[in-house]
């Protein structure tokens, strides 16, 4: 993940917090998942990114998700090629929820996922949604899946040729499917029966089964907005539409997303929501995860993040009653140290020794 331009933003920052000093500011926090070989925290990519984001939105949180209790940088790297994704989301859901997030994030909150972690908080909001999403914000998401790993097309590197070994080998398979993390959001155009039956992940939450689940429409037309980001030149989504929830046919050919079942069945309530506008379609230069700050700041932080709320809607009352949170004041700042304290390790050993496993 590259952000291009920081110091080049920096004077759109100044001006922005000198507009918003002269009022206290009050913004729904930003709840982010990050993208596949990231972490919550990196400096290098989200950690950064994160950074530059308090800044625009001061005395509000931002937090930056982990899928587990660890702080260990290398565990969360992990966890985004290994372990099953449905335990992910069910973590999310519960951390969400937990005392110390819950009373600033139950009033509605805009969730920022990044390539991988845009599926995976959409599946949040279809699965839980408490709190409350308000925008969904995806950047580079893999919606309608992959038809080959991300990032393996014309790579020959050990990882991507292992990788494609275990697609092309059994991509279903029960291991595969809950140790995988990528296998998870791969539709096989060749073999789509056997996607519908054995995806233990996209097939569910695309609601793609014959047997639907109603809450997961109702759920995605209770959002504000749907805002899906494609990357002009992505060579790692496989098909780049995927982003836009479109897909690809036998012979390669485009199948725009309102051409899609899922949309003309309206199964997850996209039809719907294009017509209710709350579909947003952005076509945003550059490759998968350069996110160039200047572009976001204009077509993504303005329109959907710097949105001053009444102080009633984002607070906590004395009178609320509720039986499962403490309504004390929680503190962002210390909330946001803690989000970032993750050690750094190499990955690389645990790569080697999971795929030996795999393939013995």
């Amino acid at each position: 993940m590259k952000f291009n331009k920081l110091n080049l933003i920096s004077f759109i920052i100044e001006a922005l917090l000198t507009t918003k000093a002269l009022t206290k500011a009050n913004y729904r926090p930003v709840v982010i998942w990050h993208g596949m070989g990231d972490s919550c925290c990196n400096p290098q990519s989200i950690g950064g990114f994160v950074d530059t984001l308090q800044e625009l939105l001061p005395d509000t949180l931002i937090y930056s998700l982990n899928v587990s209790d660890s702080e260990s940088e290398i565990v969360e790297r992990k966890n985004s090629y290994f372990g099953n994704v449905n335990n992910h989301v069910d973590y999310v859901c519960s951390r969400l929820h937990e005392d110390d997030l819950y009373p600033q994030l139950k009033d509605g909150f805009n969730a920022l996922g990044f390539s991988q972690g845009g599926q995976f908080l959409r599946a949040y909001v279809e699965r839980c949604n408490d709190p409350p999403v308000y925008n969904l914000i995806t950047y580079g998401a893999q919606h309608n899946g992959v038809s080959t790993i991300p990032g393996c097309v014309n790579d020959d590197s050990n990882f991507c040729a292992r990788m494609k070994f275990l697609v092309s080998t059994n991509v279903y398979g029960s291991f595969v499917q809950n140790n995988i993390v990528q296998a998870q959001y791969f539709k096989s155009i060749e073999n789509y029966d056997e996607y519908l039956e054995k995806s233990i992940f996209l097939a569910d939450i695309n609601n793609e089964r014959e047997i639907k689940n109603p809450n997961y429409k109702e759920n995605m037309l209770s959002l504000n907005k749907f805002v899906m980001i494609k990357f002009e030149d992505d060579d790692m989504v496989i098909p780049p539409t995927s982003s836009w929830f479109g897909w690809i046919d036998e012979f390669d050919e485009l199948i725009p997303f309102n051409k899609t079942d899922t949309y003309k069945e309206d199964w997850l309530g996209l039809q719907t929501m294009e017509k209710q506008n709350q579909l947003d379609f952005i076509n945003a230069p550059g490759n998968h995860m350069q996110v160039d700050l200047d572009f976001f700041i204009e077509n993504v932080f303005h329109p959907y993040l710097d949105e001053l709320i009444d102080d009633g809607d984002n607070s906590n009352d004395d009178d609320d009653d509720d039986d499962d949170h403490d309504d004390n004041d929680t503190d962002v700042e210390e909330i946001n140290k803690t989000n970032k304290n993750i050690k750094s390790q190499n990955i690389n050993d645990y790569l080697d020794s999971f795929f030996i496993k795999v393939q013995h």
